[in-house]
């Protein structure tokens, strides 16, 4: 599995939510078939095989909709529910199934929202809780660093599944640096020589320098295959890692903006600084071709080729009254 194949589905999902959202309320059925199966799948579990995954798992005097199998031992039970279903009303029925069969996870999810609980826990039912995130609402890359605490070889290997961060992505190695050690070691995104399980300590280094990062202004002068950046620091933060491409510089840059405070309902009709008739962001969907929700009322096109999105994006930033050159990115180059 890769982490980008994983943001992938989780993009696609999103997708799906917002364009079928009636379809999926009060439609269990087809929630778990296109929303739940599908990352489960990714992460992992096919759901196919009763080895890996067991339907209407008898527990506890019911059953739960999934039990996540490992070495003929279940190991985490996920309840299901319609998408928009409130979940808060749902989390002792499977802790319960949980308890009663000794299995060590809980999950639940209405296919947008993922909880994930260490049943055994002695802490209050909310402080349980080692995953949590959703499909419409958090950044496609946070998701997916939150979802590999459910992927099969870290859910099933002996301890608590450890968490994902930004390293796991895209550790740097400069000649220039100043050394640190991770304190966890990161989870391995694949099996070499068919084992599975944790890499060992990672050393991530810094440079004063920082090879390899140029400004935004820059970026717009590389030829159109160059322009597949897949890290960004804004000014006193720190670098974030997304999929590479020029859409998912005009997210986060979107997201830092909404979050900033800077861009809003009010001021979110920006149109594209070099395409006539055609809008970057908007607080209507119906402005743009393929809208992406950033926020309530803040929308964002989708439908660029990078040079366009990275246009835009620097007008984004000009609109909110940023300069671009302040923004830093790191390309992907393969």
């Amino acid at each position: 599995m890769g982490l980008d194949d994983l943001q992938d589905t989780i993009e696609k999902l999103k997708d799906k939510i917002e364009t079928y959202r009636p379809y999926f309320s009060g439609n269990e059925t087809a929630t778990r078939q296109v929303l739940i199966d599908p990352l489960l799948l990714a992460l992992g579990w096919d759901v196919s095989d009763p080895g890996q995954v067991a339907l209407e798992y008898a527990a506890g005097g019911g059953r739960a909709d999934y039990a996540l199998i490992s070495n003929d031992v279940p190991i985490a039970v996920i309840e299901a529910k319609n998408l928009d279903i409130p979940l808060q009303d749902y989390i002792m029925q499977p802790l319960n199934y949980a308890n009663t069969r000794g299995i060590k996870y809980m999950a639940i999810t209405n296919g947008d929202n993922w909880f994930l609980y260490d049943v055994f826990s002695q802490q209050l039912i909310e402080e349980r809780i080692i995953m949590q995130f959703s499909i419409t609402q958090t950044p496609a890359h946070e998701s997916a660093l939150q979802a590999l605490r459910m992927w099969r070889s870290n859910l099933a290997s002996p301890g608590n599944p450890m968490p994902a961060s930004d390293p796991v992505l895209e550790p740097e190695i400069n000649k220039k640096q100043h050394v640190a050690i991770t304190s966890n070691p990161p989870v391995s995104l694949s099996e070499p020589d068919g084992h599975e399980g944790r890499t060992p300590p990672q050393i991530i280094t810094e440079s004063d320098t920082e090879p390899g990062w140029i400004a935004l202004t820059d970026l717009l002068n590389l030829d159109r295959k160059s322009q597949k950046p897949r890290r960004i620091k804004f000014p006193q933060g720190q670098p974030k890692s997304f999929r590479a491409s020029g859409v998912g510089v005009l997210r986060e840059i979107a997201e830092w903006l909404v979050n900033s405070g800077k861009l809003t309902h009010e001021n979110a009709q920006v149109p594209h600084p070099k395409i006539k008739n055609r809008y970057v962001a908007s607080s209507r969907e119906q402005d743009l071709q393929k809208p992406e929700k950033i926020r309530t009322g803040v929308y964002i096109e989708k439908n660029w080729i990078a040079q366009d999105s990275i246009d835009g994006a620097k007008g984004l930033l000009e609109h909110c009254g940023e300069d671009p050159s302040n923004i830093q990115v790191s390309l992907n180059r393969k």
